[in-house]
């Protein structure tokens, strides 16, 4: 038998299986999201300002908040989904927190409202983690939300809320 020397020439043929295997690497190095398993204590609380809009039966709320979140620190919340059904008191909203460094985490809620005299409202229910941004990337969670809130003007109140629950593990 002859020894042959055998060289790979840069062909189509050769090029697209590497280019396969390269591509098969890169999601090994994308990051992953945290799991369910790596949950820690969650906890944040916001004192807030409100926008409202009345259209029969429904409250459509805007909400900007300041407060401290555990894993956050300095935090902002901000909903502009909020809707509040007049007839039965429940209601939902998603709200964003946003770190002092720009992370954010997505809470889902779900929560009943309690009308009360000299235009005040009570709420409390569920939230649910559903992602962030930065170190809580495909984070999840869940907990209990419990806040009230007075109407101050025609289309205007103030108010406070509080959660508490857990987080898959910041940076997991």
């Amino acid at each position: 038998m002859k020894n042959r020397n055998v060289q790979l020439k840069p062909t189509a043929g050769f090029l697209i299986p590497m280019l396969l295997a390269c591509f098969a690497v890169e999601p090994i190095l994308a990051p992953t999201p945290a799991s369910a398993r790596d949950q820690v204590p969650f906890r944040a609380a916001f004192g807030t300002e409100v926008e409202i809009e009345f259209v029969y039966p429904f409250f459509y709320i805007s909400v900007t908040g300041q407060g401290n979140a555990r894993h956050l620190g300095a935090t902002s919340a901000v909903t502009d989904n909020q809707v509040v059904n007049v007839e039965t008191g429940s209601a939902t909203a998603t709200y964003t927190l946003t770190g002092a460094n720009g992370d954010t985490v997505v809470l889902e809620m779900v929560f009943q409202t309690t009308f009360l005299p000299n235009n005040a409202v009570t709420f409390e229910g569920d939230y649910t983690v559903t992602g962030g941004t930065g170190r809580f990337y495909g984070a999840t969670g869940s907990g209990n939300l419990a806040g009230s809130a007075i109407v101050t003007g025609p289309n205007t109140g103030v108010g406070s809320f509080s959660v508490a629950g857990t987080i898959s593990s910041p940076g997991s």
